[in-house]
């Protein structure tokens, strides 16, 4: 019977057997390595659609869960910062809205804007344009393909679920297109712009709204003419962004309410316990609601 200084000599010399053949393997590239794609994305709704995408074949981490986190001025932690550099891929919006993500070295990157077509001084709420989602399914079973090629037409099916899943959403701006006749609104922010257009209307106070986005009183002029515009029932309704804090807006939807101008509430970012569909169709819904 072995001792107990022999036995545990013994099980030393076994365990330092097993690292250096552990190591080994690992070094020679036989040690089995997962072929599952790992994606990072900006904001909760492109995570969405990047995990519809994906699939099976791997995980999306978005950056940004939080409705109240404004992407503008999100700062990035250690731990995010790790977990980009460690993906595969990187999506995000680009024009500025989330640009401090590129600083944290991804492998690769997409950004939205590139998929659409937008330039740096356009309208920065790409997901508010009725086509983006779509075209960002399909540009990202393009990339999951280069990335990994034994599932590319696995993706492309997965884009074209998802492509599938927006189609009520056309449906109902193009519904809305037939009654808003080239109707004048107003906006306290350019967050649903490209929505309004695709369905119609005439956005009458850019300018002003372009002052309360970057956070900037309006000129006095312009908060006049919108007044004005208000009184004299001149816009079909107001759109309100519930995510503004500004005593400006908050006194124009008080006007709105004395003048009997309808108010359209939607936010800039996802709400809790929604997904992108559930949450572009309620605030279609008001618009639509309105023409009845």
């Amino acid at each position: 019977m072995l001792n107990s200084k022999i036995f545990k000599t013994l099980l030393a010399a076994l365990g330092l057997c097993l690292t250096l053949a552990l190591s080994a393997c690992a070094k020679d590239g036989s040690q089995p390595k997962s072929d599952q794609l790992t994606v990072v994305t900006t904001t909760d709704f492109y995570g969405e659609v990047a995990q519809a995408v994906l699939g099976s074949h791997g995980k999306v981490t978005p950056i940004i869960t939080s409705p109240s986190v404004d992407p503008h001025d999100y700062e990035p932690t250690t731990k995010t910062a790790k977990l980009v550099a460690k993906a595969d891929l990187a999506v995000y919006n680009g024009l500025e809205y989330d640009s401090w993500i590129k600083k944290l070295g991804a492998k690769k990157y997409l950004t939205v804007a590139s998929v659409t077509g937008a330039k740096i001084g356009q309208n920065e709420h790409l997901w508010y344009q009725p086509q983006t989602m779509s075209k960002l399914a399909l540009a990202l079973a393009k990339e999951y393909g280069r990335l990994d090629p034994k599932h590319k037409q696995d993706y492309l099916a997965n884009a074209k679920k998802y492509q599938a899943k927006l189609a009520p959403l056309t449906k109902m701006v193009a519904q809305i297109k037939t009654k808003s006749q080239g109707q004048k609104v107003a906006v306290s922010e350019p967050v649903f712009d490209y929505s309004l257009e695709a369905m119609g209307y005439h956005i009458t106070n850019k300018h002003f709204a372009m002052a309360a986005e970057e956070e900037t009183d309006p000129s006095y002029t312009d908060i006049k003419k919108l007044q004005t515009a208000i009184k004299n029932k001149e816009i079909a309704f107001f759109v309100l962004n519930t995510q503004s804090d500004s005593k400006v807006i908050t006194n124009m939807v008080k006007l709105c309410q004395e003048y009997k101008i309808p108010v359209v509430k939607v936010t800039e970012t996802l709400p809790a316990h929604q997904n992108y569909v559930s949450w572009m169709k309620k605030q279609y819904q008001q618009v639509l609601t309105l023409q009845k």
